[in-house]
Order: C-alpha cells, then structure tokens, then sequence
C-alpha cells in the first residue's frame, strides 16, 4: 500500500461519521420541524457525496493501466470535487445567512460545547497534518480529498467559536459566528483559485 492509497483510506472514517451526522441532523430536522438542522444536513450530506465520489472514482482509478487515461479520469473527478466544493460552499452560506437574519440555532450546552470544541479541534488537527504530512502528494484525487477535510475542519471551527461564544453572550456568538463562517467561505474560495 503506498501512500496515496493511505490518504484515501484515512478518509472513510471521516465519511462514515459525517453521513451519521447528516442523517441524524435531517431525521431531526424533520421531526422538529427545524430549518437549522434540515440545512445543516444537507451541508453533511453534499460532503459525504462528494467524499464517497472521490474515494470510489480513486478505487476506479487504481484499475486503470493506461497512464494518460487515468490522469485524464482523476483530472475529471478534480473538477466535479470544486463543483462539489462550490456546493458546498453554498449550503454552508445559507447557515450562515439564517444564522445572522433568523438566529434561530441550538444552543450547546455543558459537557455537549466541550464534545462539540472536541470534535472541530480534532478535525482540524487532522486536516492540517493532512496537507503539511501529505503535501508531496500531488495526486488529483488526492488534493480533493485532502480540500473536503479542510472544508470540514473549517466549519467545524465555526460551529466550535459559536458553541464556546453562546456560553457566555448567546446573541453576540450567533452574529459573530455567522460573519465569521461567511469569512471562511471567502479564504475557501482564494484557496480554490489559487489551486485551479
């Protein structure tokens, strides 16, 4: 096993719990009525299409002999992950929006806002040691794997800012928040053109 193909297997946990996140946050949504948790499940659930997408066409890619056809296949799924990248993008914009216009989020509370801070720290961590440990790989599966972990440490960030902040002044933290996941969105964009 190489390294290429590690980097892909270390994406399947992070699948695995963000499809339980968004199926949960939608039966939730669904069941309280609650446009927060229905978007927020959409986000989850674009991340995991575009994860599962990626790591099946990179099993597809590996069968391939011919060394232009697969670079031609990998370079294809390259696009379509900043298609997906640009969806989500947009789904997480609209948190953001309802966030700031409509405020009507779920407060954490308790050992739940250290569960959550947990979380997002971990996937950062992940996400970073993924493009500094993995940055001589330059495989174009690869690269999207590696920019859907660091979409979702990002996010993850922003969720961790506004559960510590509503500790303390729950209506500056959903404000703040809110403008601070649109600045996320804006330094996710730069790194997409600076990559394309």
């Amino acid at each position: 096993m190489d390294y290429q193909d590690r980097a892909a297997i270390l994406n399947i946990p992070s699948l695995i719990i963000n499809a339980f996140f968004g199926i949960g946050k939608l039966i939730l949504g669904v069941y309280l009525l609650s446009g927060w948790f229905i978007i927020i499940a959409v986000y989850y659930l674009l991340l995991c299409a575009a994860k599962a997408q990626a790591l099946y066409k990179y099993t597809v890619a590996k069968s391939i002999e011919d060394p232009k056809e697969r670079h031609c296949m990998e370079h294809f799924v390259y696009k379509r992950s900043g298609t997906f990248l640009c969806l989500l993008g947009l789904s997480y914009f609209l948190v953001c929006l309802r966030m700031y216009f409509v405020g009507d989020v779920i407060l954490y509370r308790g050992s739940l806002a250290y569960l959550v801070a947990t979380i997002a720290f971990s996937k950062l961590g992940f996400a970073i040691s993924g493009f500094i440990g993995k940055r001589h790989l330059k495989g174009p599966i690869v690269t999207s794997l590696k920019m859907f972990s660091y979409t979702d440490a990002m996010v993850s960030i922003v969720v961790t800012q506004y559960t510590l902040l509503a500790i303390e002044n729950p209506a500056n933290a959903i404000s703040s928040s809110a403008m601070f996941g649109m600045g996320c969105l804006q330094v996710q964009h730069v790194l997409l053109n600076d990559r394309n």
